[in-house]
C-alpha cells in the first residue's frame, strides 16, 4: 500500500511511530514520503498536503484538534450557529512555545491526558472546551450528544475534575433521554424558562419527547423528518391516538425550536395558562 493511501485512510494522517508498528521501515517512509509528496510535521507527524486545515495546523505546533473542530470528527451534534465554522480550533500545551496561526487556541490544562500519537483531543477535553466556548444551549446539546453517541456517561462525566464552572454545571445536568440536538435544546430551553418537563414517558405504546404536568404533550420533529414520509405518517397517528386519550399534543419543527423559540415558549405557555397541562 502506498503511504498516500495508508494517511487517507486514517483521515489524511499518521503518527511515525504507528507505520513503523504497521510495517512500515523507517527507509520505506523517508522513500514514500519525498516520492509522494507528503508532509512530515515535527520529525513525527505524516500528514497529505490536502489534508484538513486543523489537522495540518496541530500536527505542525504539536497541539490537537480540539472544541467545535472535533464535533464532526466525533459524530457530534453540531450547532446551526456554527455549521461550516472555518477558523480551527487547536488544543496545546499551556507551556508551548509555538501558537497556531490563524486558528484558535485553547492553552488551558486538560482535564485527560493527552495520547502522543493522537492529533484529535479525547472527547473529554473536546466537552471541557466547548463549555467555555459555546453559548450554554449549545454546549448542553453538544454534551448529551456525546452521551447519546456512547461517548460518555453521565457517570463518567460526573467524577471528573473540570476546571471551569460552565463544565461543572453541564456535567451536573447532562442526561441520556435525548435523542438529538433539537430535543437537549428544547429541554434546555424549557429549563431556563423554568417550565418543568420530563422526557421519554412511554403513552399510547410509544415514548413521547416531552411531557408537561400530566396532559400536555411535545412531539418534537429532527431536521430530517420530512424525508421520512412513513415515519411522518406513523407519528401522526400516534398523536391522535394522544388526543383522544385526552392529551393536548403540541408538535414542533426543528426551525421552530431552533430558530424561533420565543413562538414555541409562548405556545407552551398559553397551553398551561389554559389548563391543558393538568
Amino acid at each position: 500500500m502506498k503511504l498516500r493511501a495508508a494517511l487517507a485512510r486514517h483521515g489524511g494522517w499518521r503518527h511515525r511511530a504507528d507505520l513503523l508498528d504497521d510495517g512500515w521501515t523507517a527507509r520505506g517512509i523517508l522513500s514514500a514520503q519525498r516520492h509522494e509528496g507528503i508532509l512530515q510535521l515535527r520529525r513525527k507527524w505524516l500528514v497529505l498536503p490536502d489534508a484538513r486545515a486543523d489537522i495540518r495546523e496541530a500536527a505542525r505546533v504539536g497541539g490537537v484538534v480540539t472544541c467545535t473542530s472535533a464535533l464532526d470528527r466525533y459524530g457530534l451534534w453540531v450547532p446551526p450557529e456554527i455549521e461550516g465554522h472555518a477558523i480551527p480550533h487547536i488544543g496545546v500545551s499551556p507551556v508551548a512555545s509555538e501558537a497556531p496561526v490563524d486558528a484558535i487556541s485553547h492553552r488551558t490544562k486538560p482535564v485527560v491526558a493527552r495520547p502522543a500519537r493522537r492529533l484529535v483531543d479525547p472527547i473529554e477535553n473536546v466537552l471541557a472546551h466547548i463549555a467555555t466556548c459555546l453559548p450554554e444551549v449549545p454546549a448542553f446539546a453538544v454534551w448529551e450528544s456525546a452521551v447519546h453517541e456512547g461517548l460518555a456517561t453521565p457517570e463518567h462525566l460526573g467524577r471528573l475534575t473540570w476546571t471551569s464552572l460552565a463544565a461543572r454545571d453541564l456535567a451536573s445536568r447532562v442526561g441520556p433521554l435525548s435523542d438529538s440536538g433539537v430535543e437537549s435544546t428544547f429541554v434546555a430551553r424549557c429549563r431556563r424558562a423554568e417550565i418543568a418537563v420530563v422526557q421519554q414517558v412511554r403513552l399510547a405504546g410509544k415514548p413521547v419527547d416531552a411531557l408537561i404536568g400530566r396532559r400536555l404533550v411535545v412531539q418534537l420533529d429532527g431536521y430530517a423528518f420530512h424525508r421520512d414520509t412513513a415515519q411522518r405518517r406513523k407519528d401522526l397517528a400516534h398523536d391522535r391516538k394522544l388526543t383522544s386519550m385526552g392529551y393536548t399534543v403540541l408538535r414542533f419543527s426543528y426551525y421552530d425550536v431552533m430558530h424561533c423559540w420565543a413562538v414555541v415558549e409562548r405556545d407552551i405557555r398559553r397551553a398551561i395558562a389554559q389548563g391543558l397541562a393538568r
